[in-house]
């Protein structure tokens, strides 16, 4: 148990390894994970050493301990207002989001004359969650196939799950709405001044959204192949279309409040694109209310990864009413989900490799090497914030990316860029509609192609994420909600393949986005061996 402590300091170059060992083994004794300290360690040094350049010798404020049963770790300097993580300043992006990547967040404020940092990691848990969704499921199945003997017990045990269930779905729909809602809002914000990098942000930004609708394209014609598309009875083609243009339209909302009281992914998104787009314009002159979305964001996100923790729960209680109820065989269909996400995600990274490969006349085997590293370690952790470190030196030492570039693209990339989520929501999507017999018509597909592209950038890289992303995603697509705990479950799995794929079409899509502006550093792309 970690013992709150307070120490204090002169500001120096000495004294900021002093900090550093004093927050590292106040972190160790909280039981923090050994991955989340390095990353806030390495972010508090670089912090530390740009005050150090024009506060040397202020007086440092080491606090640390445990608050309402939460670790905390505060570090404060005496001095004039210096918000080192200014949109202007290099730390910026590679600090907030490396941070932002593993689900932790370092505050500044500055009070009573101290600029002050705050950060609350998380204690590693020590059953992982995969192990947790897995006992949840094995315990719903086993308890609901026991229950079905028991005609007595079968019809009254739904009478107070049932209730359980709907309260916490209620939960999660209330949370999720402002979640996307902040989640596209604030990743807009965080972007900076785009002038800062030039034309390769806009360009590599433009790459990420058309990359990501063109897939979900590509989708929905895969899904015509794959699954039964219907049309209503004696509807003609052009009333088709009229719902589609209607449907389109509609992501415009008609005033603010309803989008967040209906749920509506689209226009949520819409909303947060506008809103986040008006501050990037006006700057500093909006500083206060960017902090304050900023802030509410956190909120938001620490009462996520609270509802996260009982995702076990939830999945639990749906599968163990699904075990009560008639199901059919139609529930073994389901890894019909597994057969078309799993390939699709190795597809789409042999198509991006091969694609890169042609176009930048480098052999593709020597180009799947270099990747290979940053695409195992996704692959076997199923965390992008694992994968970071490696990921940027990839970029910077071996695909020849200029490294203020890789600085800027590969965190931004990570929280923005994620092609491997739009095949596995998609697979899901046409498969509980399927399920849970869900007609599958040409809107059902366009409204998929919407709503998963935008979804899939809004996904919040925080325990629970996906949850509120299928919380929202069903109830726009007309899928029952009884859907979400197989979806969550099968997503526990997916996530290795998801992020890996996305890793590897990042790195591709940074490269080329690169090549493009004539920054790309050919011979160290070509070069063989390190």
């Amino acid at each position: 148990m970690i013992s709150n402590r307070s120490e204090k300091f002169s500001l120096s170059a000495q004294t900021i390894d002093e900090v550093s060992s004093i927050c590292v083994q106040a972190l160790e004794e909280a039981g923090a994970d050994k991955k989340d300290i390095i990353r806030i360690r390495l972010s508090l040094e670089e912090i530390l050493g740009i005050w150090l350049e024009s506060l040397e010798g202020a007086l440092v404020h080491v606090d640390c301990g445990r608050r309402f049963g939460r670790t905390f770790l505060k570090v404060s300097v005496d001095g004039p207002c210096m918000d080192a993580w200014e949109k202007d300043n290099e730390a910026y992006f590679i600090s907030s989001h490396m941070l932002s990547q593993a689900g932790l967040s370092f505050s500044y404020a500055y009070k009573n004359g101290k600029n002050c940092l705050v950060c609350n990691p998380k204690k590693k848990s020590s059953i992982g969650q995969m192990a947790l969704l897995l006992g949840a499921l094995i315990l719903a199945v086993v308890l609901g196939a026991a229950a079905r003997l028991f005609p007595g017990i079968q019809s009254l045990v739904p009478q107070v799950t049932q209730p359980l269930f709907n309260m916490i779905l209620g939960a999660l729909r209330a949370v999720s709405s402002p979640l996307v809602f902040l989640a596209v809002c604030c990743g807009i914000v965080s972007i900076g001044d785009l002038t800062v990098v030039g034309n390769i942000g806009k360009k590599l930004i433009l790459r990420m959204i058309a990359g990501t609708f063109a897939l979900g394209a590509v989708m929905a014609f895969a899904g015509c192949l794959l699954f039964p598309v219907v049309t209503e009875a004696g509807s003609e083609i052009t009333g088709n279309f009229s719902e589609i243009y209607q449907m389109v339209l509609g992501i415009v909302p008609s005033d603010i409040v309803s989008p967040f009281l209906n749920g509506n992914a689209l226009q949520l998104v819409f909303l947060g694109i506008c809103v986040g787009a008006v501050l990037l314009i006006l700057g500093e002159r909006m500083s206060a209310v960017q902090n304050t979305l900023m802030q509410a964001n956190e909120a938001i996100q620490f009462l996520m990864g609270a509802l996260g923790k009982i995702v076990p729960l939830f999945v639990f209680l749906s599968l163990f009413n699904l075990m009560l109820s008639d199901f059919d065989s139609g529930f073994l269909s389901l890894f019909k989900v597994f057969a078309i996400a799993i390939p699709g995600c190795f597809l789409l990274t042999l198509f991006y490799v091969l694609a890169a490969a042609v176009w930048l006349s480098v052999s593709p085997i020597l180009l799947m090497r270099k990747m290979l590293p940053t695409y195992l370690i996704a692959l076997t952790t199923a965390s992008s914030a694992a994968a970071l470190a490696t990921n940027l030196a990839t970029c910077e030492k071996e695909l020849g990316i200029p490294k203020k570039v890789a600085d800027f693209a590969i965190p931004l990339g990570q929280v923005l860029y994620k092609p491997g989520f739009v095949v596995g929501f998609f697979s899901l999507a046409l498969c509980m509609a399927e399920n849970y017999h869900v007609p599958i018509t040409p809107q059902f597909l366009m409204m998929a192609v919407l709503t998963i592209g935008l979804l899939s950038m809004a996904t919040p890289p925080i325990p629970g994420g996906a949850l509120s992303i299928f919380t929202v995603m069903f109830v726009q697509l007309g899928i029952p909600s009884e859907a979400i705990a197989l979806a969550v479950a099968i997503n526990a799995v997916l996530d290795f393949f998801m992020t890996s794929a996305g890793l590897a079409c990042l790195q591709v899509q940074v490269t080329l986005a690169a090549n493009s502006v004539g920054m790309l550093d050919e011979n160290m792309l070509k070069r063989i061996g390190s």
